[in-house]
C-alpha cells in the first residue's frame, strides 16, 4: 500500500489559483492525513464562499484530480459536482455581504473517479514517488456588477479523514489572481 503525497490541495477560480498561500498551515496538517487511495470519493464535500454579486453557474462546478506518478506525466481528470444544502457547520461562515454554496461528486461521475484511481494505484506499484493536487474549479457568473474593490472568495474541503469542513483558501481576492489575466473581468453576466 501507498500513500500519496499532497502536493496542493485547494478550491480555485476557473484559470485556477496558483500555489497553495493562501491556505491556512492548520488546514495543511488536516489535509496531510487525505490518503488518495483509500478515501471515500463519495463522502468528499467542497464549498466555496462568494460576495453576493457572485454565484455559481449552473453545472459549472467539477473537481480536478492531476497525479504524477514518478518522472511519468501528469495525468488529470475532471469530474462533475452537484450542489447540496449548506451544511449547518459553514451556515456561520456567511454574512449579509456573503453566500456559501456546498458540493458533492455527481454520482454518475463516482464510478469514473474510481476508475481513475485504481489506475494510478495500479502505475504506482512501481514503487516510484507521487504527488496529487486537487482543486475545484467553479463557474461564476455575476448577479450584479462588481465594486472596483476586492472580491474575495474563501473554500472549503471534507473528507472522511478531516471529518469535517476544512478551510483551503481565506479571503483570497479574485482581482489578485493572476491580474495579467483580468479574471474578474471575464465573469459573464447571470442569464435570467
Amino acid at each position: 500500500m501507498f500513500r500519496h503525497s499532497l502536493r496542493c490541495l485547494m478550491l480555485c477560480v476557473p484559470l485556477a489559483l496558483a500555489g497553495c498561500g493562501h491556505m491556512p498551515v492548520t488546514s495543511m496538517v488536516k489535509l496531510a492525513r487525505v490518503d488518495f487511495e483509500t478515501s471515500d470519493p463519495a463522502q468528499l464535500r467542497a464549498a466555496i464562499k462568494l460576495p453576493k454579486s457572485l454565484r455559481p453557474r449552473p453545472n459549472g462546478m467539477s473537481l480536478r484530480i492531476a497525479v504524477k506518478v514518478g518522472r511519468g506525466p501528469e495525468e488529470a481528470r475532471q469530474f462533475l459536482l452537484r450542489e447540496l444544502p449548506v451544511p449547518a457547520e459553514l451556515a456561520r461562515e456567511a454574512d449579509g455581504e456573503t453566500q456559501l454554496f456546498a458540493y458533492r461528486i455527481d454520482e454518475a461521475d463516482l464510478p469514473r473517479l474510481v476508475a481513475f484511481r485504481s489506475e494510478l494505484i495500479a502505475k504506482k506499484s512501481s514503487g516510484q514517488g507521487g504527488s496529487i493536487s486537487i482543486s475545484v474549479q467553479p463557474e461564476a457568473c455575476k448577479v450584479f456588477e462588481l465594486s472596483d474593490g476586492p472580491v474575495y472568495f474563501t473554500s472549503y474541503l471534507r473528507t472522511v479523514e478531516t471529518g469535517g469542513y476544512v478551510t483551503l483558501a481565506r479571503d483570497v481576492d479574485l482581482r489578485k489572481i493572476a491580474p495579467e489575466r483580468a479574471i474578474v473581468d471575464k465573469i459573464p453576466p447571470c442569464a435570467g
